[in-house]
């Protein structure tokens, strides 16, 4: 029986019955938290505990308007990718490059111009608060009864992460959403179709869950892979035809240039660049760049390994891992790429119920000591401080640290999983 199974009858040793006024007690303090972020997003009193919130100079829906811009790129007959205002009719107050498959352009960006751009903005925060209690609903219905259902719900109200997710208006809380089906779908043998179907527009919607693929190969589930290749070439070889510097601007997402001091970059290969800056400052680009490089490869050699071989697969360790993966092997890792880790948390929590997952969590989840370095703003208004380390080195390191050593370990933590349910099993 799992640790978070309802009919469990004692949750660490001590009977259920007398967790479930705390449980009311956790789900009441995680709704009212949770409300206080939908509050700031209006009148903006956490935005001094974030960088991207600071650094925007309370300037909201940056990443947003990115998509409703190249929607209207679509609708004018200009590339999605283009970005020089005195080349496309500017509709929005502010955006950053558009960066996704065209795909998501010409669906949702259309569908966001019916609509003024605030209001669209406005709609889509609404819609991706929507998904985050529907989730929580979901990880509280899978232990409905025990307390362990209100920790899962509450994981999901208290992430801090997904302020800035609702503060750009960005699309990785939707990506988790997808991870989560997903992940809900091993629960059952029965929605193997749900498992693939989310897979394949998770693909389209976002590209960081392309590192699954090993997975599906090692399940030999190769309609699923056939279909993902197929959705992927059938929405965006056409765009690329018709336009074709749109392929080399979108392939930029990819290109392994050198690292450099990005204050709100909050990846693993962030940290380890500014660890080593300051550990050997005399260290030249070209090393550090070979570095990256050595980093990455024996990360990805290392996962493909663990899942090709594992003997059996677990498909919900596996989803965690690749998932964790993407935060120790991507370049460019912000603050509220953090919320793809929250399915991830939750259903660890779900298999484990273990206080460590907790430990991690809320690690993770707390708000940066952004505020501490930078306690009067001083990023809205001084644009260099953003690409210049933080003096002395080793608050750099402790910074760019703060998120990326707890998933560092995290994900140290999914690989002793796998391999003692791998022995286990062998023996």
């Amino acid at each position: 029986m799992l640790p978070c199974e309802p009919n469990s009858n004692l949750y660490f040793g001590i009977p259920k019955t007398m967790y479930r006024y705390r449980a009311r007690v956790l789900l009441c303090v995680a709704l009212l938290f949770h409300l206080s972020l939908l509050a700031s997003w209006r009148m903006g009193f956490w935005n001094r505990f974030t960088f991207d919130a600071t650094a925007t100079h309370g300037r909201r829906g940056w990443d947003f308007y990115a998509v409703y811009q190249a929607g209207h790129n679509v609708l004018t007959g200009v590339s999605v990718y283009e970005s020089d205002d005195d080349k496309i009719e500017v509709v929005v107050p502010r955006y950053t490059p558009y960066r996704y498959l065209p795909v998501m352009a010409y669906t949702l960006g259309v569908a966001l111009n019916q609509v003024p751009p605030l209001w669209a903005f406005r709609l889509w925060v609404m819609i991706t608060e929507f998904v985050l209690l529907g989730c929580a609903y979901v990880s509280w219905r899978l232990v409905r009864g025990h307390v362990c259902g209100a920790i899962l719900a509450s994981m999901w109200l208290c992430f801090t992460p997904y302020y800035l997710e609702i503060y750009l208006g960005q699309f990785s809380l939707v990506q988790a959403g997808f991870v989560f089906l997903m992940m809900l779908a091993t629960l059952r043998p029965t929605l193997e179709s749900l498992f693939d179907g989310a897979w394949v527009v998770s693909l389209l919607w976002k590209q960081n869950t392309a590192l699954f693929w090993p997975i599906f190969v090692r399940l030999r589930r190769w309609r699923a892979l056939g279909w993902a290749m197929l959705a992927v070439a059938a929405t965006s070889i056409p765009y690329f035809v018709l336009y074709p510097s749109a392929l080399s601007a979108f392939a930029g997402n990819f290109r392994f240039s050198p690292p450099s001091h990005q204050l709100g970059n909050l990846g693993v290969r962030q940290f380890l660049f500014s660890l080593l800056s300051a550990t050997w400052p005399d260290l030249s680009s070209s090393t550090q760049r070979g570095i990256q490089v050595a980093w990455v490869a024996g990360i990805a050699i290392g996962g493909l390994w663990l899942t090709l071989r594992q003997r059996p697969l677990d498909v919900l360790l596996s989803l965690c891992f690749w998932t964790t993966t993407y935060f120790l092997v991507y370049h460019d890792v912000w603050e509220h790429h953090y919320v793809l880790l929250l399915p991830v948390f939750v259903f660890l929590y779900h298999r484990t119920g273990s206080w460590t997952v907790l430990a991690f969590y809320a690690l993770v989840a707390i708000w940066t000591p952004y505020i501490l370095i930078d306690p009067t703003g001083w990023a809205g208004y001084h644009a260099p401080m953003r690409w210049t380390p933080l003096e002395p080195r080793i608050l750099d390191v402790v910074y760019h640290a703060s998120k990326a050593v707890p998933t560092l370990v995290l994900w140290g933590y999914i690989v002793a999983l796998m391999r003692r349910r791998a022995a286990v099993t062998a023996d």
